[in-house]
């Protein structure tokens, strides 16, 4: 049981900018450059990864690697894939998932558009349990 989502995006001179306004990431090679061109900050790369910043998606876990860098003009691909689904258990330790939410877990992959990895991680992730129904796709129609 899989599903995947992808999502491909320029990064332009001002998502560096309002990046570096909104996280505070000032460093020398997003703001001045890192030889002839801008490198983009580890959080805007992350923000093309589907379903992170989707209504009512929580992550619960995230843990990613930066491979390689972004660089301003630099086309990525995203690819968010689901690998599994916890009928409601959350781990120990943490908060307990309401009756209509659910638990996925995925495989998080970035790629430029020369098709190097630049990066990768693997997360948990609370949403609507119709959306996780949805993104499972599952056969008898639950995520239990």
């Amino acid at each position: 049981m899989s599903t995947t989502r992808t999502n491909t995006r320029t990064l332009r001179t001002e998502d560096i900018d309002v990046c570096a306004r909104l996280t505070g990431d000032l460093g020398a090679h997003h703001m001045g450059g890192h030889g002839d061109r801008r490198m983009a900050q580890g959080a805007l790369t992350l923000s093309v990864v589907p379903l992170l910043a989707d209504p009512g998606v929580h992550m619960r876990d995230l843990s990613f690697t930066f491979l390689a860098p972004v660089y301003e003009g630099d086309t990525v691909t995203a690819t968010l894939r689901a690998t599994g689904a916890d009928a409601g258990e959350a781990p120990a330790g943490t908060a307990q998932v309401p009756a209509d939410r659910a638990l996925i877990t995925c495989e998080i992959s970035v790629v430029n558009d020369a098709g190097t990895p630049v990066l990768t991680g693997t997360g948990i992730a609370e949403l609507p349990r119709a959306t996780a129904d949805e993104l499972l796709n599952d056969r008898d129609g639950g995520v239990s």
